[in-house]
């Protein structure tokens, strides 16, 4: 799941450790999420290059806040 275009403007992008914390799930279970899409997520980088994961803090509270957050 991509990330969607209501981002708020002056929003500043986290890292995966700040979605661990906000979420209660290991790093490495956030990455899992990422690559079956079911995480809210935006990568920086062109095609064919190691694109770099970030997240959204908004997008990642909607998301537990829409029952998309379970436990693993």
């Amino acid at each position: 799941m991509q990330g969607s275009d209501t981002v708020k403007l002056n929003e500043r992008p986290i890292m995966v450790a700040r979605v661990a914390e906000i979420t209660g799930y290991s790093k490495g279970y956030v990455y899992q999420l990422v690559s079956q899409q079911k995480i809210p997520f935006h990568k920086r980088g062109g095609a064919g290059t190691k694109a770099a994961v970030r997240f959204y803090e908004s997008e990642i509270n909607d998301w537990m806040k829409n029952g998309w957050g379970f436990s693993p």
